[in-house]
Order: structure tokens, then C-alpha cells, then sequence
């Protein structure tokens, strides 16, 4: 397509590059756009008309006259030559000019004869195709038209220029009401989020404080179970306060034991990232089942290990998760004489807080703990 006379100062791959970035390939016609070429038809009394933009493999035309079509093959393009040329392209008779004599324009319909194509250049100098009129008979342009299909050309440009910076600014004022809405969103996020962390934080003040004795247990209790909550809230502010994965979750947990020799816990399930308000009260849940396992369960001595089981189901159109810890290897198992705070969290908090079905199993071989609780597919933001 070079023309090696002229030794153009862009490449091809930069004048692609700069057509696209007008964004007006194949977009729908538009009256300016029409507006020139019939002004450009009656300046120079030509019964046909384009505006043609080349790209790699075609002539596109974004208006058009006379022709009824919207592209061409470029081996048919005219415009491809009289884009590569200084200033105005004029030939009298296409017949007689070797370079389009076989084009199957001028040899079939519409059998073209004449031509004149003003290059429509960008300020950078860099050619995008060009705006021209064609007839049906041999003839020349008087010096008053090829003016004026030169001035309609710059017309053609002006509104491209226009047109791209109208679409320039349109998209930062869109990229600009996304992220005032991603802000505003993650405000009422962070809100709901705050909300609910103060309120479970003053539970487990409450709770953890009527489960112990003295003040260095509640102090150590309350300072575990704050750093679980606060290691639950690192994997959800990673997503943008909308979901953690569960595998992390438990990891959190039992991360401590993950060095052992002899393996003290196994992670069985799929890929499951939960929404805030379920991931929330789980990895509290995980907590408490891991301190529990630490001090009296499987985790208490060298040979017992821990299995976290997960799967999901989908049930009358809603997916459920199913959760199971299970211990083995540990001592044995007795029902605790008195309900302390974990023991209320599984059996009483999880029901109320995820609409959950937990039981709890002291099998003398080993605690094992079920829930069945409903996914939370979308965050519960509130709507103020």
C-alpha cells in the first residue's frame, strides 16, 4: 500500500492504529456525515459520492451516494491510490488509466469512468481514505469544485476530530461514574461491614467474658477470637468485601499445624468462595471447632488429626453448603457439662445468623460437626 516516492513518515501498522482510534468503522450513519456527501455531489454535479476509510482488507464507506453499497475488497478501491497521493486525485477517464482500467467497477456496474478523491489526513499527516466523487462518463472538475471537494475533505476530518473527542470525553465521564458508584458502593459496603463487626465483636466481649474465670482467660480468649474474625475480614477486603474463599478460611485456622511431619489436618472439597455474611460466622465457627480440637480434641496430642469436608448442592433451584469436621485420633470424646461460647456459636448463633442446620455428635472417637446452610449468592448490602 506504500507509496516509496513519497516516503511517507508513518508506517501502516501506525496508520491503522490511528484510523481505529477514531472509532468509526461500522458504526451506523450519521446526518453530518450524509450532509457532505451531498454536498459534495452537487458541487462537482456527480451522481455519486463516498466518504471511504481503508483499513487492511477493505474500503469502508462512512457516507455514501449514489453507489448503495457500505464497503468494498480493497482490490476494487480507488480511494487506496488517491490516499497515498498529495492533496487532490483526479482521473478523467478510469478506462484509460492503467492502474483501474481492470477494476471490475470500471469494467461491470457500475462502470465508473471518472473520478476525484480529496485525502482526508489527519493534522499529524497520517492518510485515513478519502472523500470522492465518481460518474458514469469521462470528465474534469472545474478549479471552483476541486476547491471545494478539497474544502468538504477538512469538513470531513473536523467532524471526525469531533467526533472521537465527543467519545473521549464521553468515556471518561462514564469511567468516572463507575468509580464514584464503586465508591459510593464500597461506602455502604463498608457501613454494613463496620455495623456488623462492632455488634459481633460486643458478643464475643459478652460471651467470652461469661465463659472464663479470670481475667488472663478472657484476655487471651477474647484476643484469639478477635484475630480469627480479623484474618476473615483480610481474605474479604482482597475481594472487595464480597467473598472469601473457604479452603482459605479453614487455612487460616489451622495453618499452624500445616508444617507437621505427620499431617494433622486434611481439606476436602471444591473451589467455594462465600459471600461476607456467610464467610463471616463459618470462619468463627472454624475457630472455635479448632481451639476446641487444640485443648481437649484431636489437635491435643501428636497422633490425632482434623478433616474439614465441604461439597455444594443445589437444591429446589438454591445451592446449599455442606460443611463437616470431623476428628480422629484424639482422646475420648465426653458431652461438655456446661455450654461455653463455642458451643452456643455452632448449635444456637449459626441457625439464627445463616438460617443454618448444624448438629453436633460427641462421639467418643471423635467430635464431629455438621451444617447444611443455604449460599448467599449476592451481598447483603442495605439500601440506604
Amino acid at each position: 500500500m506504500l507509496n516509496d516516492k513519497l516516503h511517507p513518515s508513518w508506517t501502516e501498522s501506525d496508520r491503522l492504529a490511528t484510523l481505529r482510534s477514531y472509532r468509526v468503522l461500522d458504526t451506523p450513519p450519521e446526518p453530518a456525515f450524509d450532509d457532505l456527501v451531498q454536498l459534495a455531489t452537487r458541487a462537482c454535479q456527480a451522481p455519486i459520492a463516498l466518504i471511504s476509510l481503508i483499513d487492511e482488507r477493505r474500503q469502508w464507506f462512512k457516507a455514501e451516494v449514489g453507489l448503495g453499497v457500505r464497503e468494498t475488497p480493497l482490490d476494487r478501491s480507488i480511494c487506496l491510490s488517491a490516499m497515498l497521493q498529495p492533496g487532490l486525485t483526479i482521473v478523467s477517464d478510469l478506462s484509460e488509466d492503467p492502474r483501474f482500467a481492470r477494476n471490475p467497477l470500471v469494467t461491470e456496474e457500475p462502470h465508473l469512468r471518472f473520478y476525484a478523491g480529496a485525502v482526508l489526513r489527519t493534522p499529524d499527516g497520517v492518510p485515513l481514505g478519502a472523500l470522492c466523487v465518481l460518474d458514469h462518463g469521462p470528465r474534469d472538475l472545474t478549479e471552483e469544485q476541486a476547491s471545494t471537494l478539497t474544502l468538504l475533505a477538512r469538513q470531513v476530518m473536523s467532524h471526525l476530530g469531533l467526533r472521537r473527542a465527543v467519545a473521549e470525553r464521553d468515556e471518561k465521564l462514564d469511567a468516572s461514574h463507575r468509580i464514584e458508584q464503586r465508591q459510593a458502593l464500597l461506602v455502604r459496603e463498608l457501613h454494613h461491614r463496620v455495623k456488623n463487626t462492632l455488634a459481633t465483636v460486643q458478643a464475643l466481649v459478652g460471651a467470652t467474658g461469661r465463659s472464663t474465670d479470670s481475667f488472663d482467660e478472657f484476655y487471651r480468649s477474647f484476643s484469639n477470637r478477635i484475630t480469627s474474625l480479623a484474618r476473615t475480614h483480610n481474605l474479604l477486603t482482597e475481594d472487595y468485601w464480597q467473598t472469601a474463599p473457604l479452603r482459605e478460611i479453614a487455612l487460616n485456622e489451622l495453618k499452624p499445624f500445616a508444617e507437621s511431619r505427620q499431617p494433622r489436618f486434611m481439606l476436602i472439597g471444591p473451589p467455594i468462595e462465600l459471600s461476607a455474611d456467610l464467610a463471616v460466622p463459618v470462619g468463627m465457627a472454624l475457630h472455635e471447632l479448632t481451639t476446641n480440637a487444640v485443648q481437649y480434641g484431636a489437635l491435643s496430642v501428636p497422633t490425632g488429626y482434623v478433616q474439614v469436608r465441604w461439597s455444594v448442592a443445589e437444591i429446589e433451584g438454591a445451592r446449599r453448603l455442606h460443611l463437616e469436621w470431623s476428628e480422629f485420633g484424639g482422646p475420648p470424646v465426653s458431652k461438655p457439662q456446661h455450654q461455653g461460647f463455642g458451643s452456643t456459636l455452632l448449635q444456637r448463633v449459626l441457625p439464627m445468623q445463616c438460617n443454618a442446620e448444624v448438629s453436633v455428635n460427641y462421639d467418643r472417637a471423635g467430635l464431629r460437626f455438621c451444617m447444611d446452610a443455604p449460599m448467599i449468592e449476592q451481598r447483603l448490602v442495605p439500601a440506604y
